[in-house]
């Protein structure tokens, strides 16, 4: 708005200076002038028609091709006063106007008092709309003022150059004043108090926008002869309103920025400057920044007690939308600093005191996070890590204390011992790199014995016996997937299971996906069919699950195959685990000539016992011991006195009809066949 005063207040002083030269001999008469420069300004094309009636008012035009102040041009500008009075000391432009093509155009009420020393003029580009600018001389000292009552923003808007990528101002209301002090033609000093309500901006894309926004900007700029350079204060107030910038979203709730510095050679000091977020903490910075655009030279960014649950929420999460952390909650408090030169990092030191990070989906949390994490280029560092616990998909962690050794972008744990429910998780080896894929980490350890009986407690899912051990190999996460380079081996139900070719894709994503193939020998079928009240079974079974592969932790596809394990040992099976095999393979799956001979008999000997099943979009494709190629399977050879036979005849069963039959079986009374 300055450069628009700039404008009117040369186009009325080289109106009156032009009128009061030549209007006493020539009422009515029109100039032309080539070019006029000052020291401010330049124009060109300069032409006044001026039209003096016998009623002491009289009618004025101006029309400029081109006028230039310092770097602003402004074309075709025209200045019309259809009342006009002056004389020597005082100009007064009624119902007036004043238009610059493709920018504004405005009616003006204009009231110019000239001598040496004092210069006023009022603009009322409306009604409720008013500037006031004054303008007073000391010989070579000047002080100009500018009141502001009730400005309105949209009208500088059209003053914006029209680019796409630029906000565009729709409303707001300015009030306040600007204070200039200045020497001759040099500006020595400037003092702005405005506030702006009211305010919205939007960008064409929209992903930039702002409404109702209130804001209070205080500042002051000196120049110092002493040192050659700017020197200036501002604080600006942001009491309401919303802001969007892709992708965060603010509030304004008496957030206050504060900026000190100076400006010398075209160089901006930020000196004991801050940013305070109400509800979250102040931010304190400095730095050193060419004007041409350059990056930072130097830059220092320090806080203290900051509310990370605000941060979190406010700044950093919106940037971790389509990650496995979209839906975490984090709280306690964070101190941190760091340090750029040259657009370069140099330094992070953060400090974490009791915070809690939990997924709101429950598959993880952690709990009291305390930590001391330090960062400097080209120099190692050790990071003192502590959580007092958690829990990871229901498994309870304990406390643990990790020295993490950090490398510029490289982490190293030589060890690490977690507490999991009844025994310890071993860590060793641990190292991970950041890189344009993001993090990547690997490492390999092993699990002491952790009873079943409690692991499956955590995980609420049907009671296991016996304990669980493991041995861990190389484990890599390559910035979105886990594998296994190796084989994971693991002790349950007095067998061993081995895992191969383990991968896990998006493990904390929405759609975890899983793929593996397992060998399970030498199983205690006892332990086994306890564990799921199916009726007792005496043996060992060897289980094969190849080409398995789990979309969000349900089975969509494997073919699985179920076989006695070779070797000597008791081979029995219960009244109740025979009908409820029956009941898996369909009616009529005991043999007719043996049912009647069942009522005799609590248990039976086998010598045999198999199932296959090949899933397939949600259907099982059953088979038993062998391949047959009958109808019907055998899923049970007798074998003994006495013996029994179990044949099977469904061939296709929907993989969930399958696990409800499955539940319940297992949730009925152990049955008694008469």
């Amino acid at each position: 708005m300055g450069n628009r005063l700039i404008a009117v207040f040369l186009l009325v002083s080289m109106a009156y200076l032009l009128i009061i030269s030549a209007s006493a001999a020539y009422p009515r008469f029109a100039l032309v002038f080539d070019d006029i420069k000052g020291p401010f300004f330049a124009a060109k094309s300069i032409q006044v028609q001026f039209n003096d009636s016998n009623s002491g008012t009289a009618q004025l035009n101006i029309e400029i091709a081109e006028i230039n102040v310092q770097n602003y041009t402004w074309k075709n500008i025209r200045l019309s006063c259809n009342t006009f009075q002056y004389d020597q000391n005082e100009i007064l432009c009624k119902d007036g106007s004043i238009t610059v093509p493709g920018l504004f155009s405005f009616p003006i009420f204009l009231h110019f008092l000239f001598d040496s020393s004092f210069l006023r003029i009022n603009l009322k580009p409306s009604k409720s709309e008013s500037w006031h600018f004054t303008l007073k001389r000391d010989r070579n000292a000047w002080l100009g003022a500018l009141a502001i009552n009730n400005g309105q923003l949209n009208t500088i808007a059209g003053w914006l150059p029209n680019n796409e990528q630029l906000l565009k101002l729709s409303s707001g209301k300015i009030n306040g004043a600007v204070q200039l002090v200045g020497v001759d033609s040099d500006l020595k000093a400037v003092t702005i108090d405005l506030s702006i309500g009211a305010l919205a901006f939007a960008d064409q894309a929209g992903l930039h926008a702002g409404e109702n926004i209130a804001l209070v900007l205080k500042s002051d700029f000196e120049y110092s002869e002493q040192h050659n350079h700017w020197q200036w204060q501002s604080e600006l107030y942001w009491q309401a309103g919303e802001v969007f910038w892709q992708p965060v979203y603010l509030s304004g709730n008496n957030h206050h920025l504060s900026v000190h510095g100076v400006v010398d050679n075209g160089v901006i000091h930020l000196l004991d400057s801050s940013l305070m977020f109400a509800g979250m903490g102040t931010f304190n910075f400095s730095g050193i920044l060419n004007i041409s655009g350059n990056p930072l030279n130097v830059f220092k960014l320090e806080a203290e007690d900051i509310e990370l649950s605000a941060l979190f929420d406010q700044i950093l999460k919106p940037f971790l939308r389509d990650t496995s952390l979209a839906e975490v909650g984090v709280d306690g408090l964070i101190d941190f600093d760091l340090s750029l030169k040259n657009g370069v990092l140099q330094s992070i030191r953060l400090d974490l005191e009791d915070v809690n990070v939990i997924d709101s989906r429950d598959r993880f949390a952690f709990h009291r996070i305390n930590a001391h994490i330090p960062w400097r280029i080209n120099n190692t560092t050790v990071a003192d890590i502590n959580m007092l616990n958690g829990h990871l998909l229901q498994i309870p962690l304990g406390t643990i204390r990790a020295p993490l050794e950090i490398n510029e972008f490289n982490l190293f744990l030589p060890q690490l011992a977690l507490p999991v429910l009844d025994g310890i998780l071993k860590l060793e080896d641990f190292s991970a790199t950041y890189s344009k894929k993001g993090w990547q980490w690997e490492f390999n350890g092993e699990l002491e014995p952790v009873s079943m009986a409690t692991l499956t407690e955590a995980l609420q899912i049907q009671q296991m016996h016996g304990t669980l051990s493991a041995f861990i190999p190389d484990v890599r996460y390559d910035g979105s997937n886990v594998s296994v380079n190796g084989v994971l081996q693991l002790s349950v139900f007095d067998g061993s299971v081995v895992i191969h070719n383990l991968k896990l894709i998006e493990p904390m994503g929405l759609a975890p996906h899983l793929k593996a193939d397992i060998a399970m020998r030498d199983l205690d079928l006892e332990l086994l069919t306890r564990t799921f009240s199916f009726g007792k079974v005496e043996g060992r079974v060897d289980i094969d699950v190849r080409h398995l592969e789990l979309a969000n932790w349900e089975p969509i596809h494997f073919d699985a195959r179920l076989f006695s394990s070779s070797g000597s040992y008791s081979r029995r099976i219960s009244q109740a685990a025979i009908k409820n095999i029956s009941a898996l393979g369909g009616e009529g799956a005991v043999m007719a000539i043996q049912r009647s001979f069942l009522r005799f008999f609590e248990e039976f000997r086998y010598s045999e016992i198999g199932w296959r099943c090949a899933l397939r979009l949600n259907i099982c494709y059953m088979g038993g011991i062998e391949s047959e190629p009958r109808s019907s399977y055998t899923l049970v050879n007798g074998g003994g006195i006495p013996a029994i036979t179990v044949r099977g005849y469904n061939r296709e069963v929907g993989w969930q009809e399958l696990i409800n039959r499955l539940r319940r079986v297992t949730r009925e009374n152990d049955p008694v066949i008469q």
